[in-house]
């Protein structure tokens, strides 16, 4: 929920930046009485939470987003410079964070100051949320039972003083369902136990007796399966070959199955990484369609005004048609192998995850001992591979909430050897989980964030497709993985 507040403030910030961008400062301070009214009338159908649009003048120019209260209720204020020191400044409903919470997964919320008294911004405070507020503020506890109802909660500090007192931020959501299911499945989980405990000791008795009763019929035909070993030695051996046949027809399903998985996994990857590479222009071209609707209604939007626009608009469509060309030449099979620099793969690998690690705030630092070390393999491949290794990480460091996050690659040769160090600081692996991170379907993540083949994928292309090794250990500060080829 944090992640998520922080990016809502963002990306609020940035909407009403871009809109500021578009206003020409000239003409909006001439009378900036009515010019607000005018953009106010402008913004306010697609803008359903903006509240009031102000132009004023100061020595301060310094952009700012916060929260206020005014009149026992509270806001979001945004200040942005124009030129010859005016300024413009925005009032917009927190409902409007209410709202992106609910749209993003059901959760509801509401402010909280730090003497645990409830403000009345976003929706008054109704009985349920003092009930939640005596719970969970007090008693600090996640899981909630009110009522018969069961909640999950999330209490975060918003970095905003109103009042020299600390405003928070509590999370709920009604997870009774999801309780009462799981109650229903243990209660039937220990009645089917001690169903099958009675059934297996039937069995037992049963398979006691006719053992008894064949041991009973071997020693009377031991002499014959004397004169028949040779017989029952081929045959035995075939059987052992058909078995032994069948299994290895069965790792090669698990395999394809495996790379099936791994590809619907990347395309997935794949998708989520464009959302994050689009959404920055998308924001930019809505600012260019609310500046054509505000100065076509004005009568303003001159040619030159509609040219320089378009010509913006052209250049932003150009960034995302070539952002689609690099991730589908990235995910697009190799026939052969090729030499490459292994920091065309790295800068490769860091270009498809790069907007996710930005908006998690996690940075990558990268020393080379030489820029120009070469290795001869499938250049796609090996960039899957380290793509892998570095996105666990980042998720590691997003779930763990690593303070100051960041990625280490170290790249260097040795002994006519390559190596590829990634190093993080989320703290490390376990260590009783440390020598099982690279069997297939083993996860340490939710079942709907991960499949588990991830590394069992990057151990496959490293060592079968490579002929090289990857290793993994703990250092101080985290988890290093280790590619030698």
């Amino acid at each position: 929920m944090d992640t998520q507040y922080k990016s809502f403030n963002h990306n609020l910030f940035n909407t009403y930046k871009n809109i500021s961008s578009t206003i020409e400062n000239d003409e909006i301070t001439k009378n900036r009485q009515q010019k607000a009214k005018e953009l106010f009338n402008i913004l306010k159908p697609s803008n359903p939470y903006l509240k009031e649009i102000k132009l004023f003048k100061s020595d301060i120019q310094n952009e700012s987003i916060k929260i206020i209260a005014k009149e026992d209720t509270l806001y979001y204020q945004l200040i942005f410079p124009l030129k010859s020191d005016w300024n413009i400044k925005y009032i917009i409903s927190t409902d409007m964070l209410r709202s992106s919470i609910k749209e993003f997964d059901g959760s509801d919320a509401f402010f909280i100051f730090s003497d645990n008294k409830s403000h009345s911004s976003m929706n008054s405070k109704n009985k349920l949320e003092t009930q939640f507020q005596n719970c969970c503020t007090v008693q600090q506890k996640n899981l909630i039972n009110i009522n018969g109802k069961f909640y999950v909660s999330d209490l975060i500090n918003s970095n905003n003083d109103i009042h020299n007192k600390k405003l928070q931020l509590f999370f709920y959501s009604d997870v009774t369902k999801e309780k009462l299911n799981y109650i229903s499945t243990i209660r039937q989980s220990i009645i089917t136990s001690i169903l099958l405990f009675i059934f297996a000791a039937v069995v037992v008795n049963y398979f006691f007796g006719v053992l008894i009763k064949t041991i009973n019929k071997n020693e009377e035909k031991l002499k014959e399966i004397n004169r028949t070993l040779e017989q029952r030695v081929t045959s035995e051996i075939n059987e052992r070959m058909n078995i032994q046949q069948k299994a290895q027809e069965e790792k090669q399903k698990n395999e394809q199955l495996l790379i099936q998985q791994s590809k619907l996994a990347m395309m997935g990857e794949m998708i989520g990484n464009i959302a994050h590479q689009w959404r920055q222009p998308l924001m930019q071209l809505s600012a260019i369609i609310m500046y054509f609707d505000a100065y076509n209604e004005k009568g303003k939007l001159t040619k030159e005004k509609f040219q320089t626009k378009i010509s913006e608009s052209n250049s932003i469509i150009d960034y995302m048609s070539k952002t689609i060309e690099d991730f589908r030449n990235y995910y697009q099979p190799e026939k052969q192998k090729e030499d490459f620099l292994i920091k065309q793969s790295i800068n490769s690998a860091l270009f498809i995850i790069d907007s996710a690690l930005k908006n998690s705030f996690v940075k990558v630092q990268i020393n080379y001992e030489d820029e120009n070390i070469t290795i001869h393999s499938f250049k796609n491949e090996f960039s899957q591979a380290l793509l892998n290794i570095i996105s666990n990480a980042k998720d590691v460091l997003i779930q763990r909430k690593i303070k100051d996050p960041h990625i280490k690659i170290t790249v260097y040769s040795k002994n006519e050897k390559s190596y590829i160090e990634i190093e993080d600081n989320a703290t490390g692996i376990d260590e009783e989980i440390l020598d099982q991170i690279f069997n297939p379907y083993f996860t340490t993540k939710h079942k709907s964030q991960g499949t588990g083949i991830g590394l069992y994928m990057t151990k496959m292309i490293i060592e079968n497709n490579m002929n090289g090794k990857i290793v993994a250990n703990n250092t101080k500060y985290g988890a290093k993985f280790t590619i030698t080829i």
